[in-house]
């Protein structure tokens, strides 16, 4: 239950969670992958997250590579992928197998966002 005048907790953009694929696509091969999110949609409590992956053998033309880092919840290098965004509701963030959530900032944030308007 909410009381009037309470805001209630969103993602925000720079959020990263390594999500379940059934929050963001059933179809992937992998069970979880590490997500930040791109974009804030409140009207219909979504947010646009660009997925990561440390395959080196696809195509990775337009990805932004991202070295090895633990403390944005990155066990490997990779690349995020801003062609790949997928709606994500607010709710998955509240589920235990998302956490913990960490805020990516800075300049490797500035370059996934303006990778995935490329793409928008």
């Amino acid at each position: 239950m909410t009381w009037p005048n309470q805001r209630l907790w969103q993602p925000y953009v720079g959020l990263v969670a390594v999500l379940p694929r059934d929050y963001y696509n059933e179809r992937d091969p992998h069970a979880r992958r590490p997500t930040v999110v791109v974009r804030v949609r409140s009207a219909d409590r979504t947010c646009l997250v660009v997925t990561r992956t440390s395959d080196p053998l696809i195509n990775h033309a337009s990805d932004v590579w991202h070295d090895k880092d633990p403390e944005l919840l990155c066990d490997r290098q990779g690349w995020w992928q801003p062609r790949h965004v997928h709606p994500v509701p607010f709710g998955a963030y509240d589920d235990e197998e998302t956490k913990p959530h960490v805020k990516m900032t800075g300049e490797l944030l500035a370059r996934i966002v303006a990778a995935y308007r490329e793409f928008a």
